[in-house]
Order: structure tokens, then C-alpha cells, then sequence
């Protein structure tokens, strides 16, 4: 697998179920920890930033997850995107829709509720070009 590891985000805003954006993060994390911090919005209203990263196999599970339930014309887009969803460190950006999640299923996010995943590609040596190829190999 062409990948290090996958680091997922997701924000849990004062009108949020904390309990339901861990059931949407779950999905992509599986069975590894989901560690929490606290942070304030513009206006001083409380958020809570839920983060976890899973490597080795579960990268693996997690791109199989994404070939079998994201649907085909999103993950074409995906394909399609990968060289603007590719930085200069050599991270894949994807972001999922929450709600979606939330109910089990795997979507790309059209609204700003996300969970974000920042996929750290195994590129040698590192740069832009050698990521480009390993994304593709991916999809």
C-alpha cells in the first residue's frame, strides 16, 4: 500500500450530538481511538475537534471501504481531482459529508459539515510528481 498513514478530522459544534460525529468518524476509523480537544468558534462559542489516524492494514481496509462504497461517479471525481487534492508535502485531501457518514454511508462532502481525511502518501522521493502516481495507484 502506498500509504504512511490517514489522519480524519471532524468539528463538533455547540448544536452537535458529540455522541453522533463519533458514530460518523467511527466509519473511517474503525476500532482505533478518537481523541478530543476544545477550541472556541469566531464568536466564542464552544467546539470540539475530534481527531484519530489509523496505518498499516487499516489504510488498506479504508481504501477498499472507499472503492466499494463511494459511489462510481464519485469516486471518478476523486480520480479526476487527485492533482489538485495533493500538497506539497505529499498529503491526498479528501473530505466526507458527516451527516452521510452519520448514517453509515460513504459520500464526498457538497457542504461545509465535513469529516476531513488527509491521506500521507508513501512517495520516493517526496514530491508532488511521485504522489501524483501513488494516488493514481490507489483509484
Amino acid at each position: 500500500m502506498s500509504i504512511h498513514y490517514i489522519t480524519f478530522r471532524a468539528s463538533v459544534h455547540a448544536t452537535e450530538s458529540d455522541d453522533r460525529v463519533k458514530t460518523a468518524l467511527s466509519l473511517f476509523l474503525f476500532d482505533n481511538k478518537i481523541n478530543e480537544s476544545q477550541t472556541e468558534g469566531h464568536f466564542g462559542n464552544p467546539i470540539t475537534l475530534l481527531h484519530g489516524q489509523i496505518k498499516g492494514k487499516d489504510c488498506t481496509r479504508f481504501i477498499d471501504n472507499l472503492k466499494s462504497r463511494l459511489p462510481e461517479f464519485e469516486l471518478k471525481k476523486l480520480s479526476n481531482e487527485r492533482c489538485e487534492r495533493i500538497d506539497d508535502e505529499c498529503c491526498l485531501h479528501i473530505r466526507f459529508d458527516k451527516q452521510a457518514a452519520f448514517e453509515g454511508q460513504i459520500r464526498l462532502a457538497t457542504t461545509a459539515d465535513t469529516i476531513t481525511a488527509k491521506i500521507k502518501l508513501r512517495a520516493y522521493p517526496a514530491n508532488y510528481d511521485k504522489a501524483l502516481v501513488a494516488a493514481e495507484a490507489l483509484f
